[in-house]
C-alpha cells in the first residue's frame, strides 16, 4: 500500500507541473533608447530622462511596451509583427511634437494607460470616495510636473523592472515611488497584493509616501485620475467588472478583483485591460493589518481627447488622430470610511496590471494544487481500497 500510494503523491505532482505549463517571451530592454549624448549623457539629466522600450518576442508576434516617465507617466503595450522595430526622435520628442514616436510598420493594436494627475481633496463626510464637489476642497496637481529620479533599472530575459522617484512640487511636497514591470510568463507578481499578470501585461505600482497635505484639510484623501486609450472606435466604452474571488492564498481578506476592460477585450480577448484589487495599504508592510479600500469612479469620454493627452506618449506616437480612439477616464481613490484619513499614517499605495488580450483569473499555486489534491484524494483512495477488501471478504465468507 505505501508504495501505491507514493505513485499516486507523484503522479499527481506531475499532472500538476504539466498542467501549469505557461506561454513563455523572451524580453530585451533598452533605457532611453538611442538618446544622443548632447541628451542623456549629462549624468544629472539621464536619472531625470526615464523611456523604457522593452521588446517581449513570441512564436510570431512582439509585444513592445513603452514607459515615459518624462511628460505624464504612461505604460504602453503595442501588438506587432516579429520585425517591428521602435524609433523616437528625442528633440522633436522633448518639444512635444505629434508623431515623435514611431514603430517600423503599423501596431496591429494598441492600449495603455496615462497617470494624468493627483487629487487631494477634502473628505468632510468621512465616506471615503471621491464625491467632493466644492471646488475650494479640491487641490489638483499634474504630474507632469513631476520629475523622476531613476532608483533601479533591472533587465533580463525574463523579467524587467523600473522604479523611479519624485520629491513632488511645490505645493504636494513628499516621497512618490513609481515601479513599472514586465514578465517573461504568467505568473502572480512577487509584490503584495500579487495580482496575475500575463506575458502580454505591465504591473505598476504607486506609492505616496510621506505627503505634506494642505493645513487647511481636516480630512485629506488622495485619488488619481488615470486615461485609458485603445486602438478601437471612440465611440464605445469600456466595461467595468468587479468579479468575486474565493481565492484568499495571495491577499488575504481581499475578495474582490476590478477589470475596466475594453470592447475587444471583453468579445473576442484581443483588446486592452487595466485589472487591480480594490485594496490599498497604509505601511510598507503589506498585509490584512494595514489595508483599506480604493474606489473607483466610472469611465468617462473627456470633451476633448487631444487636449487631454497632450504631453503625453500618445500624441507622441499618434498625433491628432487619437481623438478617433477610444479615450475615457476614471479616477480612483484611495482609503474608506472609518481609517483616519491620509494623515494617520502618511502613506497610501495602488498596484494594478495594464495588459493586452483578457485578464486572466486567479489560480492556485503549485504548492496549494498539489496539497488539497494529496488531501482529498489520499482519504478517497484509503475509503476505496477499504471498500473492495470487506466487499471481498464479505464474498469468500459467504463462499
Amino acid at each position: 500500500m505505501k508504495w501505491f500510494l507514493w505513485l499516486f503523491n507523484l503522479g499527481v505532482f506531475y499532472v500538476a507541473v504539466h498542467g501549469r505549463r505557461d506561454v513563455r517571451r523572451k524580453l530585451t530592454a533598452q533605457l532611453n533608447p538611442g538618446c544622443p549624448e548632447n541628451i542623456c549623457g549629462n549624468d544629472v539629466l539621464g536619472n531625470i530622462t526615464n523611456v523604457v522600450h522593452v521588446t517581449s518576442l513570441g512564436a510570431s508576434d512582439a509585444i513592445h511596451y513603452v514607459w515615459d516617465l518624462t511628460g505624464k507617466p504612461s505604460a504602453l503595450v503595442a501588438l506587432c509583427g516579429l520585425e517591428s522595430k521602435l524609433n523616437i526622435r528625442w528633440d522633436d520628442f522633448f518639444e512635444g511634437k505629434d508623431y515623435s514616436v514611431s514603430f517600423s510598420e503599423s501596431p496591429r493594436y494598441t492600449f495603455g494607460v496615462v497617470l494624468s494627475r493627483l487629487w487631494e481633496y477634502n473628505d468632510e463626510d468621512d465616506v471615503g470616495t471621491f464625491t467632493v464637489t466644492n471646488a475650494s476642497q479640491i487641490n489638483s496637481f499634474s504630474l507632469r510636473q513631476f520629475e523622476w529620479e531613476r532608483q533601479k533599472f533591472d533587465a533580463s530575459d525574463d523579467f524587467v523592472e523600473l522604479s523611479v522617484k519624485s520629491q513632488g512640487v511645490k505645493d504636494l511636497k513628499g516621497n512618490f515611488e513609481l515601479s513599472l514591470a514586465t514578465f517573461a510568463t504568467p505568473d502572480h507578481g512577487p509584490m503584495t497584493p500579487h495580482l496575475m499578470h500575463t506575458e502580454n501585461s505591465t504591473q505598476i505600482d504607486l506609492i505616496l509616501d510621506s505627503v505634506l497635505t494642505n493645513e487647511t484639510f481636516e480630512n485629506p484623501r488622495f485619488a488619481i485620475e488615470v486615461i485609458l486609450v485603445a486602438m478601437e472606435p471612440h465611440r464605445d466604452n469600456y466595461t467595468v467588472v468587479v468579479r468575486k474571488s474565493l481565492d484568499d492564498e495571495f491577499t488575504p481578506g481581499i475578495f474582490k478583483i476590478v477589470n475596466v476592460a475594453s470592447p475587444a477585450s471583453v468579445n473576442a480577448s484581443s483588446g486592452g485591460y487595466l485589472q487591480y484589487r480594490p485594496v490599498s495599504y497604509t505601511h510598507e508592510e503589506r498585509d490584512v493589518s494595514t489595508s483599506t479600500q480604493t474606489y473607483q469612479s466610472s469611465p468617462a469620454t473627456p470633451n476633448n481627447a487631444i487636449t487631454k493627452l497632450k504631453n503625453t506618449l500618445f500624441r507622441s506616437i499618434f498625433g491628432d488622430s487619437v481623438e478617433t480612439m477610444l479615450v475615457q477616464t476614471l479616477n480612483v481613490s484611495f482609503g474608506a470610511s472609518g481609517d483616519g484619513f491620509y494623515t494617520k499614517y502618511n502613506y497610501t499605495t495602488w498596484t494594478f496590471v495594464v495588459g493586452y488580450g483578457a485578464p486572466l483569473p486567479d489560480k492556485l499555486s503549485l504548492f496549494v494544487v498539489v496539497v488539497a489534491t494529496i488531501g482529498l484524494g489520499v482519504p478517497l483512495l484509503l475509503l476505496f481500497c477499504g471498500g473492495c477488501y470487506v466487499c471481498v471478504k464479505r464474498v469468500r465468507s459467504t463462499s
